[in-house]
């Protein structure tokens, strides 16, 4: 490391790789801080495929959308494919109603007719017949969407640290930081200060260190508050959802060629149910196809909702699997897709770090001066923060925008949405009372449920 740098970013996922990216295309002399290695499987960024869609019910949301579109043909004239466009069917429900992070099943029509996206509206028939879906119900319907894929995300993230590498960034793994706080020598610029470890683990002694910055980008997902907390006496707000995914075997003679997305309303269960107390069970589904990267004839289906429900990473379930959501997922398997056997079970299954706020959006955004020590002019704008929300479809796009935000002191895009001061009225993202973050989560966790 040297001692000074324009940018410091903590955080080394797709996030911060495309943030420290943009930031030293843009000149800028760049340091990125990862807790732990890099490609690591405990954040948010874990396992081997992400959607990319561009099928949402919020007009802001489709209009950034679109826009991350020549962004990711950009990168990917670069480095070569990154996503395979499988096209997506969203089907289900045409009644289900708001209240769910992924919006309604008929709410994104408006906006894929107004940037002119191709869709084709189905049958529950017709469904069956393009999908290996069985027994739905028959007023069911779906949006068979074509701008949309899978990411390959292990491609994404090492492509992006080897063209890092080649624009000089300094990248540090086991690098752990404990806080920042103003230069004492200079009004404008930061000091970040923690831990640099190394692959040797608890077994070797970490080094201090302590360097200057003049930016900083902190893309620390989950982990976002141990880095605000002990610097600026601030938090969010966070539920954190320990989602689980599991890859299923398909009979190789069954067809299923794109990712999709089932909508339908939660099983409301009272305080005897099996898979929850007084709340309800999602009945949010997703699943992608089987991809060249990806082992053969394995399908990746999961349910879009955590029973295990946490408010700080350090609180995770490393050594345990919810058993509910694997329940869930696999009698939905069993009762609903062909090919999968008459008892299904999956050949593996993992989980990664969703981390939410109240309105299931991102956090982009500056820290409020008055949140900074020694608040003033010099350091407006100084600090930029990306969390929450279901980020990798717009990896590119955030890098964008937090480079602008940092060396051009604004950005050209619309993220009003995202400001971290933002309220409903009984909701706020950002949190002072550190008491209640300290709690782990005990409700019940339906991907309707909101706190």
């Amino acid at each position: 490391m040297l001692d000074s740098y324009h940018v410091v970013v903590v955080g080394g996922g797709p996030i911060g790789l495309a943030t420290a990216y943009e930031c030293a295309k843009a000149g800028q002399k760049v340091l990125l801080l990862e807790q732990s290695m890099f490609f690591n499987q405990s954040g948010s960024s874990g396992d081997l495929v992400r959607m990319f869609r561009t099928a949402y019910t919020e007009k802001f949301m489709a209009k950034l959308a679109v826009k991350a579109m020549p962004l990711w043909d950009d990168l990917e004239k670069l480095v070569g494919p990154l996503r395979l466009m499988t096209g997506l069917l969203n089907f289900g429900d045409p009644h289900y109603g708001e209240g769910g992070p992924e919006g309604t099943l008929l709410g994104p029509i408006p906006n894929l007719d107004e940037h002119h996206m191709k869709y084709t509206k189905l049958t529950r028939d017709e469904i069956q017949a393009q999908l290996p879906f069985q027994n739905l119900p028959d007023e069911w319907i779906g949006l068979d969407m074509v701008d949309n894929g899978c990411i390959n995300v292990s491609k994404l993230l090492r492509e992006l640290f080897t063209q890092c590498e080649k624009l000089g960034v300094d990248l540090e793994q086991y690098a752990t930081v404990k806080k920042i706080y103003p230069d004492p020598s200079n009004s404008s610029r930061w000091r970040v200060a923690g831990l640099l470890g190394s692959e040797k683990g608890t077994s070797a002694q970490p080094e201090q260190f302590d360097i200057g910055a003049s930016k900083i980008a902190i893309t620390a997902g989950a982990y976002t508050n141990h880095i605000l907390r002990p610097s600026f006496n601030f938090g969010f707000d966070l539920d954190i959802w320990e989602m689980v995914s599991a890859y299923y075997a398909i009979d190789p003679s069954v067809s299923f060629p794109k990712m999709w997305f089932q909508f339908m309303k939660d099983t409301k269960v009272d305080a005897r149910g099996s898979g929850a107390s007084p709340g309800a069970i999602s009945n949010l589904f997703y699943g992608f196809p089987s991809v060249p990267w990806g082992p053969p004839n394995l399908v990746r289906i999961a349910v879009d909702a955590a029973k295990n429900m946490i408010k700080d990473p350090d609180e995770r379930l490393p050594k345990r699997i919810s058993p509910e959501d694997l329940e869930n997922t696999r009698q939905f398997v069993k009762n609903h897709v062909r090919g999968a056997g008459l008892d299904p079970l999956p050949v593996f299954a993992g989980t990664c770090l969703q981390t939410n706020v109240y309105d299931n959006m991102f956090v982009l955004d500056y820290i409020p001066e008055k949140y900074l020590p020694g608040a003033g002019p010099e350091r407006a704008k100084t600090i930029a923060v990306f969390t929450a929300g279901w980020a990798m479809k717009f990896v590119p796009l955030i890098g964008k925008v937090m480079k602008e935000l940092l060396v051009d002191g604004a950005t050209s895009y619309d993220i009003s949405h995202f400001e971290m001061t933002r309220t409903d009225g009984d909701h706020s993202v950002i949190q002072t009372d550190f008491k209640l973050q300290q709690q782990v989560a005990s409700r019940s966790v339906g991907s309707s449920m909101r706190s």
